[in-house]
């Protein structure tokens, strides 16, 4: 049995811890030596614990250590990166922009101002950029026959929906995980040169998604900018064609009237009709030579404004893989858990100690002092602590 304490012999008792504090804080500067020293101490019964757990902290991380290579071994792919660098357009500057910028508004891209590498950039995750990449057929190491990005990854469709739905629905599955994770770009803010990037667990499969996205993005650009291009020549195509109807059905006139009037030089009304029809084969010829010189400089046109998109070199098979770094894993959890169950181990004691507390149990002098302070209104009382 330990020896009780009233409830005035434990507040007396810790009035003069408290004066003993007040006593300490009022001393001078330690020496080094002494802080120390003091610090020591504090610290004896961690290590000790620390030590005393010594096997416990060893065998714990090494199976840490063991279930890492584990899981870094047989169920953390390996996966490798192909990029392909686009250089900017040298062109026209503010042409070429005016026209990209249609294009990823067309795309449901909202670009400000920005270079053609830009724009590319908000338009290669583009649904219509990235479509023609997901359905295209691809040779694979997984499956013995060519497949699309929607069956390499296992994407199945959902029974509740109709069929029109649940191949969107699919697509839409596929496009979000290429772009979300697979699918990146950078750009040098400098020389605007951009860099595409696709991430795959196959060497092959991720150089030639990358050449199919670079390959889409310029098949995109390149027949979206036609369609406004040659808005202008179709126009005059159009037009060209209706002069040259106009024209042969005025010549036609022409030679129908002659035949039929040979000695119109004695009717001054039949010359007069003569000259009318001359001047309409003349005006429509003249229409026609002007719409001709046009149509071709129109072609021109169309060719000359066409944005190029700059590629620098596509990707090869990548040769090394690109990650996870499996080494560095390890020695970032090894080191993360040596330190962790080190600290659980050296504070050990004083866990058990304040899980006591929380529990009610082992419930010390020190403990009682502090209850008895929290509670004046119990001065008077006494109290059987164990001490």
């Amino acid at each position: 049995m330990g020896t009780t304490l009233s409830g005035n012999e434990l507040m007396n008792k810790d009035k003069t811890n408290y004066d003993n504090l007040d006593a300490f804080d009022g001393e001078e500067d330690i020496s080094f030596d002494e802080g120390f020293r003091r610090m020591a101490l504090n610290l004896r019964p961690h290590i000790q614990s620390l030590w005393k757990n010594i096997k416990k902290l060893i065998l714990f991380n090494a199976a840490v250590g063991l279930a890492t290579v584990l899981v870094l071994l047989f169920l953390v792919k390996n996966y490798y990166v192909s990029s392909i660098t686009i250089l900017p357009d040298y062109g026209e500057k503010e042409t070429t922009l005016s026209q990209l910028s249609g294009l990823a508004s067309l795309a449901g891209v909202s670009v400000g101002q920005s270079s053609p590498t830009g724009i590319y950039e908000n338009l290669l995750k583009s649904k219509a950029v990235v479509a023609p990449v997901i359905y295209a057929k691809y040779k694979t190491e997984k499956f013995p026959d060519s497949v699309n990005l929607i069956q390499y990854l296992k994407i199945k469709p959902d029974k509740n929906l109709s069929p029109a739905l649940q191949k969107w629905e699919m697509f839409l599955k596929a496009y979000r995980a290429m772009t979300a994770g697979r699918i990146s770009t950078s750009m040098d803010q400098i020389n605007k040169i951009m860099t595409v990037s696709v991430k795959m667990s196959e060497p092959a499969l991720s150089a030639e998604i990358v050449d199919n996205l670079v390959k889409s993005l310029d098949h995109y650009v390149r027949t979206k900018r036609k369609s406004y291009a040659s808005d202008q020549l179709a126009y005059i195509q159009e037009r060209l064609s209706q002069v040259s109807d106009s024209l042969k059905m005025a010549e036609d006139a022409l030679r129908d009237f002659r035949e039929q009037n040979r000695m119109i030089l004695q009717s001054p009304e039949l010359m007069l009709i003569q000259s009318r029809l001359s001047r309409n084969v003349d005006i429509l010829g003249s229409v026609y030579l002007e719409l001709r010189n046009q149509y071709e400089l129109a072609k021109i046109d169309v060719i000359k404004d066409t944005p190029i998109i700059n590629v620098r070199d596509y990707a090869r098979n990548p040769i090394y893989k690109a990650g996870p770094g499996k080494l560095k894993t390890l020695i970032i959890i090894l080191f993360l858990s040596g330190i962790f169950s080190g600290l659980y181990f050296m504070s050990k004691p004083s866990l058990k100690k304040y899980a006591g507390y929380m529990m009610g149990d082992g419930l010390s002098a020190d403990g009682a002092v502090a209850q008895a302070a929290e509670h004046p209104a119990e001065k008077g009382s006494s109290g059987t602590i164990e001490t």
